[in-house]
This record gives structure tokens, sequence and C-alpha cells, in this order.
């Protein structure tokens, strides 16, 4: 397992440089079907547990169609339930999974800096299943926990993953309903900051402020200014090749659609 581990985060690591979006596609498979095999294999493994729930969380989320709601839903759950073993490693956090939101928040404080990376993996897969849940009061009754979690990424590594916190925050803060907490000012706040922390070699932020702000905004000018430079970058950025390829693929595709959007 010590030789595996590393091979798993090395094949992550090179899909993620690729700029053959194609490529990667279909061979993700089996790169998840091999997870899946040492997770069954070594279920308290938590690098094993956040190496698989980071894999499946980035394949449902660039991959798996609209019309795919189910499937979609079943990986970020797995996804979620990978990350929450994890993190179950601190007794704290354990303990309180099935307790009051007070005492699941104060079991947070429990967690530094070094464990960021699983918390942001945690609550993003818990979100997007409570999001394709969107039927299911007791799915939608989760949300809290998922934000908390958010939180604390954001005290403890508010830059990590390229600003990708605040991104979350900002389709949070767009998405809302008008008059259930819905504030477009902070979801900009949170955009532009994330955009500040990734700089121009990572795309992906802007493309989403594009997608949510601005599109939300009503704000046409923006929303093609701003697909129009992503769409001018150089996607070759190291590690970023292949998210940068993925958010010029998204920008056309909402280019082709602004009419529908303005």
């Amino acid at each position: 397992m010590r030789a595996v581990t590393p091979m798993a985060q090395q094949l992550a690591d090179g899909m993620m440089s690729q700029g053959d979006v194609e490529l990667v596609r279909d061979g993700s498979p089996a790169f998840l079907l091999l997870l899946d095999a040492l997770v069954e294999s070594n279920p308290d493994n938590p690098d094993l547990l956040l190496a698989a729930a980071e894999a499946r969380l980035a394949y449902a989320s660039g991959f798996v169609r609209d019309n795919q709601p189910e499937r979609a839903r079943a990986m970020y759950g797995i996804a979620r339930d990978h990350g929450l073993r994890a993190l179950s490693r601190n007794r704290l956090f354990a303990d309180a999974l099935d307790g009051s939101l007070d005492d699941f928040q104060a079991s947070l404080q429990h967690f530094r800096k070094r464990d960021a990376s699983a918390l942001i993996t945690t609550g993003m897969a818990w979100t997007l299943w409570i999001i394709s849940s969107a039927d299911s009061p007791a799915a939608i009754g989760e949300m809290p926990r998922a934000l908390a979690i958010m939180e604390r990424v954001q005290e403890l590594d508010p830059e990590i993953r390229q600003g990708s916190v605040d991104v979350f925050f900002g389709i949070y803060y767009t998405v809302l309903p008008l008059g259930g907490g819905r504030d477009l000012n902070r979801a900009r706040h949170h955009f532009e900051r994330s955009m500040e922390i990734a700089g121009f070699e990572y795309l992906f932020p802007r493309v989403m402020f594009a997608e949510y702000y601005a599109r939300y905004a009503f704000d046409r000018d923006l929303f093609e200014t701003t697909l129009t430079e992503v769409l001018t970058a150089e996607p070759s950025r190291r590690e970023h090749t292949l998210m940068n390829t993925m958010a010029q693929v998204r920008a056309r595709e909402l280019l082709d659609e602004i009419d529908e959007f303005f």
C-alpha cells in the first residue's frame, strides 16, 4: 500500500496535466475502478478514501451529463461517504456526525490546516449530493452541515485549490432564492476574491463568475467579456491544463447560449 497510494496520486496528477478532455473522460472509469478495488481492500486507509472521493467528485462534476441525475447523485454520495469516513478518524467528529448541528460545528474546530483538503472534498461532494437530491426534504436538511464544513475550510486555508472555497460561496449566494438568502453583492465579492487568488493561470473561477454572477445579474457585457477573455487565454499551465481546457469548452457552450440568457 505504501507503493500503490502514491501511484494513485501520481495518476491523478498526470490526468490533470492532460489537454485531451476526451482521452481523460474515456480513461477515467478504469482509474475509478482501480481506486474502488483498493478502497474495498483497505477501507480504513484515509489516503485511499480521499483519492477515491476526489476522483469520483471530479468525474461526476466534469463528465456526468445533466440527463443522468441518478448516476451523479450516486457518485456524489459515494464521494461524500468516503470523505466522511476519512474524517471520522477524528473521534470527536465521528461522535458528532449524528448529533446536533451545534455539536457538529464544534467538532470541526478540532481540524487543522493539514485537514483542509479532506474537508473541502467532503464538503463539495456532500453539497452536490444534496443539490442532486433536491426532491428530498431530508437531504436538504443536511445542507447546514455541508456549509459548516466549507466555512471551516475557509477559516483554515482560504486559498486552497486556487480559490475554490470562494467559488463555492459565490455560486451559493447567487443561486439562493430571491428573498431566501440570494445576495449578488456578496457573491461577486467571493468570485472576485477567487479570481484574485487563482490569477490567470487557472480559468475555472472566471467561467463560474460569468455563468453564475453575470448571468443572474443580467449583465450581458460582463458575461461576454469574461468568457471571451477565457477563450483567448493559454490553457497549458502545468497541473491546470485539464481544468483550463474544460473551462474553455464550457465558455464556448455558454457563449453559444448567450441569446437564451439575456
